[in-house]
C-alpha cells in the first residue's frame, strides 16, 4: 500500500515512525513536513524518543516532502496538522486520494469530520481521536511523554459499512494501540471537555495547570465551562458518563505543576494564529444553533480574542 502521514509533528511523527519502523519493507511511506524540521528528516531521518521505556526509533521513510505534488495517489492518509491548516490540507488531500483512499485524522476538536467534509469529497473519512503527549523536541526528533498512545477510531458516517480490514491491520503489524469504537463520539467529546476549558483557561489567563488547580475562581471557571460543553454534548444525544466534569477535572492532577496546554502554547508563540475557533469558535456557534446558553464560554474566549488581537 501507499501510506502517506500529512503532518509529521508531535503526533504524525510518532506515529509514522511507528509504522516506518514495524513496515517499511511492505509499503511505500510517504511523509509531509515543513521548514527545517523537513530538511532534518531529509537529511537524517526521523527520529522517536519514547520516553516510557527509553527506545530510540530512527526511520527513513520512501519520501519526505512538503508537497503532495511529488506524491502517488495513496491507500491511507493519515493527517495530522494544526487546526489552522485543516482547510489547506483537506484540499492537498484530495489531490492524492481515491474513493477507497481511507482518511485518519488526528486532530483535537468535535467537528474535525465536518470541517474535512468541507472540502474533501473523495474517499472514506473517519472519526477519531487520539490520547497522547508528544511534541517536536528539535528537528527531525519527536519526543513522547505520557498518554496511552490509543487511536479511538469510528466509521465515515456515510460510508459506515466501509470494510477498514487493510488499515486494521496497517495498525496491528504496527504494534499501534487502537480501538474500534461502537460510538467514537463518546471518547471524542470526552477529551474535548478537557482540552477546550482547560485549553480556553490556560490561554487566557496566562496560567499552568497547577496554577489553575490551586486557584479557586479559575478552578470554578474551567468547570463552568465542562458543564456548558457537556450540555452541549447531551443535546448531541452524546451518552456521556455522568461525572464527565468531575472526572475531567481532575485529570489535570496528573500532569506537573508547570504544565502548560498547546493550547496555551500555539497562543503564546502565535497569537491569532491558533486553534481557538476549533474550541471556542464551534462551541459558540453550537451554542447559538441549540439555543444553549454558554456565557462562560463566550466571556473567556471574547476576551482571549481581544488579548491575541
Amino acid at each position: 500500500m501507499k501510506i502517506c502521514f500529512f503532518g509529521v509533528g508531535g503526533v504524525g511523527g510518532y506515529f509514522g515512525a511507528l509504522v516506518a519502523d514495524k513496515l517499511k519493507n511492505k509499503h511505500e511511506i510517504f511523509f509531509i513536513a515543513r521548514g527545517s524540521h523537513k530538511d532534518a528528516i531529509c537529511s537524517n531521518g526521523l527520529t522517536l524518543i519514547k520516553a516510557g521505556d527509553n527506545e530510540i526509533i530512527n526511520v527513513t521513510p520512501e519520501k519526505c516532502t512538503d508537497t503532495v505534488n511529488d506524491l502517488p495517489v495513496c491507500d491511507i492518509v493519515v493527517l495530522s496538522v494544526k487546526a489552522y491548516d485543516l482547510e489547506n490540507a483537506a484540499k492537498e488531500i484530495s489531490k492524492i486520494t481515491k474513493e477507497k483512499t481511507i482518511i485518519l485524522p488526528l486532530l483535537n476538536g468535535v467537528d474535525i469530520y465536518e470541517r474535512i467534509r468541507e472540502h474533501l469529497d473523495t474517499g472514506i473519512v473517519l472519526q477519531s481521536c487520539v490520547f497522547i503527549g508528544t511534541h517536536i523536541e528539535s528537528p527531525g526528533v519527536i519526543y513522547q511523554k505520557g498518554g496511552t498512545c490509543k487511536i479511538s477510531i469510528g466509521a465515515d458516517q456515510e460510508f459506515p459499512d466501509f470494510d477498514l480490514s487493510s488499515l486494521i491491520t496497517l495498525l496491528s503489524d504496527a504494534g499501534i494501540n487502537f480501538e474500534l469504537e461502537e460510538n467514537v463520539k463518546i471518547p471524542i467529546w470526552s477529551k474535548y471537555i478537557f482540552i477546550a476549558a482547560y485549553g480556553l483557561v490556560t490561554a487566557s489567563f496566562d496560567k499552568t495547570l497547577g496554577e489553575i488547580l490551586e486557584n479557586t475562581e479559575l478552578s470554578q471557571t474551567v468547570k463552568s465551562i465542562m458543564y456548558e460543553i457537556e450540555m452541549i454534548a447531551r443535546k448531541f444525544n452524546i451518552p456521556l458518563d455522568d461525572d464527565i466534569v468531575e472526572k475531567s477535572f481532575l485529570i489535570a492532577k496528573e500532569y506537573p505543576y508547570e504544565t502548560k496546554t498547546s493550547f496555551q502554547r500555539d497562543v503564546e508563540t502565535k497569537g491569532a494564529i491558533s486553534e481557538g475557533d476549533i474550541f471556542g469558535g464551534t462551541l459558540l456557534r453550537y451554542g447559538e444553533e441549540l439555543k444553549i446558553p454558554i456565557p462562560t464560554i463566550k466571556n473567556v474566549y471574547e476576551a482571549l480574542l481581544r488579548k491575541i488581537e
